[in-house]
C-alpha cells in the first residue's frame, strides 16, 4: 500500500476501546503500549492527567506521510531510498478535542529547503522525513511539532484490523497495473470496503485506457477520497465488536508506522480525544492545476489560496476560510441589482463573492455548498443574508469552480433590494 492517514487515530481509538475493559484485555493493552513488563501504574497515570504528557501545549502539528515503495526487476517491492506518496498535515487542538487536515499533493511542485526545485514527493528520498518537513515550514510558515511515517501497506492490515470501512464513490473506478499489483474494480456509489479494496480506492488516479473518464481522477479527488478514509477508519475503530480486540488494533498500527511521538503520547491523545466525534474533522487540500513541467506533470500551487488553506485548517485562522471561500451569486428575481448587493454584503465580511449574472426566477433563496469543510460558511451566509436554507451538493474538485454557490429568490429580494433600482 502507499499510504493510509487514520492509522494514527485508529492507534488513539485502540487504546480508547481498552480502557475499562480490565483483566487480561487491559494488561495485554499496558503492553502493547509500553512492551513486556510494562507498569500499568504509568498508564494510570497517562490516562488521568494525558495533557500531561504535552507540558505547555494547547496545540501540535503532525506531519503525517505515506511512504511508496520501489519495485526490483522481479516487481518485488521495497522501500529504500522511495518517495512521499501522500502527504498531510494534522492540527491537533487539545484543548477542543478537534482535529483539522490539510493534504499536500504529491506531484506540488517546489523549492525544497536543500534549495533544489521538483516534486514534493522527492524531497522524501533525498533527504528523509527532516528534509520534507523543513520544506513544509519553509513553504507554509509553519512549525511542525511530530511526525508520522506510514508504511506502504498499512492500510489494506489496519483496515482489515478495523474491520473494513464505508466509503462512497462518486463514479466509477477501474484501473489496473500488474507491475504495481494494483487493481481497482469499484463502482459509483456507497461500499463497505475491505483492506486490499480500500487501498485501490485510496491509490486510484485515472481510469483504464478505453474506460472513458471518472469523476475520481485525478490528485484533488484522491486527496478528498484518503480524507473520507480517515473518518472512516476512526469510526470504525470506536465500534463495539471491535471492543475485545483492542490490543491487536493497537499491535497492527504501531507495527505500521515510524514516529517521533511516544507511545506514552499516544495514549494521552487517546484519552484527550476519547469522546470526540471525529466525523466532523475538517479537512483540505492545497489549491492548485495540474500542468506539464518539461517531460512530466507537476502540481502547481496557487500560491495565495494554498496559504490560505494552510492558514486555516493547520494554523486555525478561521478568517483564512473567509478569504479562500468563492462565492458566486446570481439573480433569481426582477429585482436588479440584488446580487451585486447580496455580493457587497458577503465581500464586507471578508468573502470573495462575485455576482456574474442572472439566474431563472424562483421564489426562495438556494445556498448550495460542494464540501463538508465549507459547511459553516454556507451556514454564516446564511444567515447574513437572511436565507431559509443551506444545502450540500458533491461534485468534482475543479479549482476554478466556486466553493458556494447561490441564487438569490425572491425572499432575500425583498430584504436587500435597493431603494430605488439603479439606472
Amino acid at each position: 500500500m502507499k499510504w493510509v492517514k487514520g492509522i494514527f487515530y485508529v492507534l488513539f481509538l485502540g487504546v480508547c476501546m481498552a480502557i475499562g475493559a480490565g483483566g487480561r484485555l487491559f494488561m495485554n493493552v499496558v503492553e502493547s503500549v509500553g512492551g513486556k513488563g510494562a507498569s500499568p501504574i504509568k498508564f494510570i497515570e497517562t490516562m488521568t492527567n494525558p495533557r500531561g504528557e504535552f507540558p505547555g501545549k494547547n496545540k501540535i502539528t503532525i506531519l503525517l506521510v505515506g511512504q511508496d515503495y520501489n519495485r526490483d526487476r522481479k516487481g518485488m517491492p521495497y522501500t529504500k531510498n522511495s518517495r512521499a506518496d501522500t502527504i498531510m498535515l494534522l492540527a491537533v487542538d487539545l484543548d477542543k478535542k478537534a482535529v483539522r487536515a490539510c493534504s499536500i499533493p504529491r506531484d506540488t511542485y517546489v523549492q525544497a529547503a536543500d534549495q533544489l526545485t521538483g516534486k514534493i514527493n522527492a524531497t522524501l528520498s533525498r533527504g528523509g522525513v527532516d528534509l520534507l518537513k523543513r520544506t513544509l515550514e519553509q513553504q507554509f510558515g509553519l512549525t511542525i511539532d511530530n511526525y508520522v511515517l506510514v508504511k506502504p501497506y498499512a492500510i489494506r492490515k489496519i483496515v482489515d484490523a478495523v474491520g473494513g470501512v464505508q466509503v462512497e464513490a462518486l463514479d466509477d473506478m477501474k484501473y489496473d497495473d500488474s507491475w504495481g499489483q494494483l487493481h481497482v474494480d469499484i463502482p459509483k456509489g456507497r461500499h463497505h470496503l475491505a483492506g486490499i479494496q480500500a487501498e485501490g480506492f485510496v491509490r486510484f488516479r485515472k481510469m483504464n485506457p478505453g474506460e472513458g473518464r471518472s469523476e475520481e481522477e485525478g490528485d484533488l479527488r484522491r486527496a478528498a477520497r484518503q480524507q473520507q478514509v480517515v473518518r472512516s477508519m476512526m469510526m470504525a475503530a470506536t465500534k463495539t465488536s471491535n471492543l475485545l480486540r483492542a490490543d491487536e488494533i493497537i499491535d497492527t498500527g504501531f507495527e505500521q508506522i515510524d514516529t517521533d511521538l511516544q507511545r506514552q503520547q499516544c495514549v494521552a491523545l487517546a484519552q484527550i480525544f476519547r469522546n470526540a466525534d471525529m466525523s466532523k474533522m475538517l479537512s483540505g487540500t492545497v489549491p492548485g492545476t495540474d500542468e506539464m513541467n518539461g517531460p512530466e506533470y507537476v502540481y502547481r500551487l496557487d500560491y495565495d489560496r494554498a496559504q490560505h488553506t494552510v492558514n486555516w485548517l493547520i494554523k486555525g485562522d478561521d478568517l483564512a476560510m473567509k478569504r479562500l471561500v468563492r462565492v458566486q451569486i446570481r439573480n433569481g428575481t426582477k429585482t436588479k441589482g440584488v446580487a451585486r448587493i447580496a455580493a457587497d454584503i458577503l465581500e464586507s465580511q471578508g468573502y470573495s463573492a462575485f455576482a456574474p449574472g442572472n439566474a431563472p426566477a424562483t421564489n426562495v433563496t438556494t445556498i448550495v455548498y460542494s464540501k463538508a469543510s465549507f459547511e459553516q460558511a454556507a451556514r454564516d451566509i446564511q444567515r447574513a443574508l437572511g436565507a431559509s436554507s443551506v444545502t450540500k451538493e458533491a461534485k468534482p474538485s475543479n479549482d476554478w469552480e466556486p466553493e458556494i454557490e447561490i441564487v438569490i429568490g425572491d425572499d432575500v429580494a425583498s430584504r436587500i433590494k435597493p431603494a430605488t433600482d439603479p439606472t
